[in-house]
Order: structure tokens, then C-alpha cells, then sequence
């Protein structure tokens, strides 16, 4: 009876699918059972430098290949062995790449390594740079010898113990840096509270009137306006020390006026002061120079000669009476003016109309 088609073709897959996974596992138990130098000792080996520790940990010996009489590196990672000749630089495509799992047959025989990749087999010996180039004996003696066999276990232990031989190489991760407790910063002080801000106080009468000006006036009382302001409320307002009177505005504002104040000839100071509910306050100072308007001078009127002159030229002392009513004086006649308008004729009615005509201060 023949055997069905189908299923004979699923079984012979699934027979070459375990002979193609079973070969580098042939090739490995046939390399642990040859494992002359061992692979757990670990503590005589030649370290292999450490390359492209931080993308692909590499380890790196210098070797020579006896199959292709080449010398260069020989670099082994976790994943793969790749050879680059550098030496003779005459000879060139020796150089291989392989993955560590197609490798088998691996040997060790105190002098050289032996394997076997898809493409050919290969033989390695460690041999260090000053000594490429240099004629080589395989089977040499002395220090030399000792190390190049030294220098391939480390190769052989390398293959068998990859993970092993990289612990040796790389440092190890610096300790995390000891947490220090830092102590804790002390509450700040709390800020104190900003000064309540003044009130403010804003003048509209007498027009121009400011903090620290002087005004020029010619009445001899004068009224102050203006308009006092505060975030708490409506404050108190005085002027000259007496309360001013007050109109509410708004809850923060208020208008505010004086009784009229008299003046003094010259330089009066005034000072409006406010005050809020937190007794803070603001002051403001102006001075009012009084001049009193005096009457324009009639450019007829007489002066002390000309009184005297009419007099002595035989004018009546009426008649320069009703003169002096009629155009004014130019002077303020004193007592000696009056001492010598008597001298020259002058009677009580004449120095009666002098003096009421004589310009007031």
C-alpha cells in the first residue's frame, strides 16, 4: 500500500526542518566534548580589548589565520565572529563574517582553533600585533609560544563563555550616587504687609493751584476746591487745620471746599491735609501771593509840586481843593508833604481832600 502524498511531504519537511536546526547543536556537543582547556576557568585568560561597548559589546584579539596565512582581528560578539585581515596587505578577501550559531565543529588543541562556517572551515591562532608580519613557527617554544597558546584558550573560552569573558572586560556600572538627604529649606518669612497707600488730593480752585506753587492773587480772600480720594473710603479733609467742607462723590471720593480765607499782603502758605480711616495721610502745600489791584493813575493828577506851585501862583486853596477832587494825587503825601503844602497856603480843606484822595494800600 503506498503511502498518501500529502502526508509524506508534511513529514519530510518537518524531518529537514529538524536536520537544518540540529546541525550547529551536532556541532557544539562535538566541541563540548573536546573541551581541552576548559571554559569555566576563567581567571588566566589574555583579556580581549572591549569594542563598541556601548551599541554592540564587542571583544577584539589579535590573531592569524593559518588557512589564509593572513594576520588581523578577530571580533566576537554575542551574535557573531567576523574576521578583517589587515596584514600581508597584498592578499585581500580572506576577511569573513558568521553567525556564532551557524558555527560547528569548534576544536581546541592547545595551539591553534579550528571550525567550520557554511562557506569553509577556518584555523585561528592568537598571535599580538608587534608579531605580524614576523616569520612564525606553529609549534615554536618559550615566552612567545607560551602566550600565543595562552592568547587561543582565551579565544576558545571566549566562544564557549562569551557572557563569562565580557563580565572580566566591561567595567561595571558605576553605584548610583548616595541619595542625600537634603535638609529642609526653612519656611520662608512671610512678607510683611505693604503700608496703606496715602490719599490722594486733587486741587481745581484756584485755577493752577499745585503742590508746592505759588500763586499771584489779587483779592484779598480766596476759596480752595478740589477733590480728595481713597481705596478705603472718603477721607477727612482739612484746610489750615480746620475741616473743610465736604460733598460726597462716589464710596472713595468726595468734593471739598474752604470758607474764604483771608489774605495777607505778600506770601500766604496754605496746606490741605487728608486723612484715611488708617490714620494715614497725605498733604498738599501751595502759597498765595496777595497783591492788592490798585486804581490805574489818572495822568492829569497832581504831585506834591504842582499842589505847592498853584499855590504859591496865586490859585485858591479851594479851587486847588476841588483840582485835586476832580484829577487825583500822584503821591502818597506824608507829613512833611502836608508840612509844606501848609507852608505854601494850604488850608485844612485842601489837606483834607489830599488825604482822601491819597491811593490806599
Amino acid at each position: 500500500m503506498n503511502p498518501n502524498p500529502k502526508v509524506w511531504g508534511w513529514w519530510r519537511k518537518v524531518l529537514l526542518l529538524f536536520l537544518f536546526l540540529s546541525v550547529p547543536l551536532v556541532g557544539l556537543a562535538k566541541t563540548k566534548s573536546s573541551k581541552q582547556g576548559g571554559d569555566s576557568d576563567l581567571s588566566s585568560i589574555i583579556r580581549p580589548a572591549l569594542v563598541n561597548a556601548e551599541t554592540d559589546p564587542t571583544l577584539r584579539f589579535p590573531v592569524m589565520s593559518t588557512s589564509s596565512d593572513t594576520c588581523g582581528w578577530l571580533d566576537i560578539s554575542s551574535s557573531m565572529i567576523r574576521y578583517t585581515e589587515e596584514q600581508p596587505t597584498r592578499k585581500s578577501g580572506h576577511s569573513f563574517a558568521v553567525s556564532r550559531f551557524a558555527v560547528n565543529n569548534l576544536r581546541f588543541n592547545k595551539t591553534e582553533i579550528s571550525f567550520k562556517s557554511p562557506k569553509k572551515g577556518q584555523t585561528l591562532i592568537y598571535l599580538p600585533q608587534d608579531r605580524w608580519g614576523s616569520v612564525h613557527t606553529p609549534h615554536g617554544k618559550g615566552a612567545a609560544a607560551n602566550r600565543e597558546s595562552l592568547g587561543t584558550a582565551s579565544i576558545y573560552k571566549t566562544l564557549m563563555n562569551f557572557d563569562g569573558v565580557m563580565a572580566l572586560v566591561k567595567p561595571p556600572a558605576p553605584p548610583p550616587a548616595p541619595v542625600i538627604a537634603q535638609p529642609a529649606a526653612p519656611a520662608p518669612p512671610p512678607k510683611p504687609a505693604a503700608p496703606p497707600s496715602p490719599p490722594a488730593i486733587v486741587l481745581s480752585s484756584p485755577p493752577g493751584a499745585g503742590e508746592n506753587q505759588t500763586l499771584e492773587w489779587e483779592e484779598s480772600t480766596v476759596v480752595i476746591r478740589g477733590v480728595a480720594m481713597d481705596s478705603t473710603g472718603i477721607p477727612v479733609v482739612t484746610i489750615n487745620g480746620s475741616p473743610a467742607n465736604m460733598r460726597p462723590q462716589t464710596t472713595q471720593a468726595a468734593e471739598f471746599w474752604s470758607d474764604p480765607l483771608p489774605l495777607q499782603v505778600g506770601s500766604n502758605r496754605i496746606q490741605i491735609v487728608a486723612s484715611n480711616s488708617a490714620h494715614v495721610e497725605a498733604t498738599l502745600d501751595l502759597t498765595v501771593h496777595y497783591k492788592p489791584k490798585t486804581a490805574p493813575v489818572n495822568p492829569r493828577a497832581l504831585g506834591r509840586q504842582d499842589i505847592i506851585g498853584l499855590l504859591q501862583g496865586g490859585v485858591p486853596p479851594a479851587r486847588v481843593a476841588d483840582l485835586v477832587k476832580e484829577r487825583g494825587i500822584k503821591f502818597s503825601p506824608s507829613a512833611d508833604d502836608l508840612n509844606a503844602i501848609r507852608a505854601a497856603g494850604g488850608t485844612d480843606d485842601l489837606i483834607e481832600a489830599i488825604q482822601q484822595a491819597a491811593p490806599h494800600p
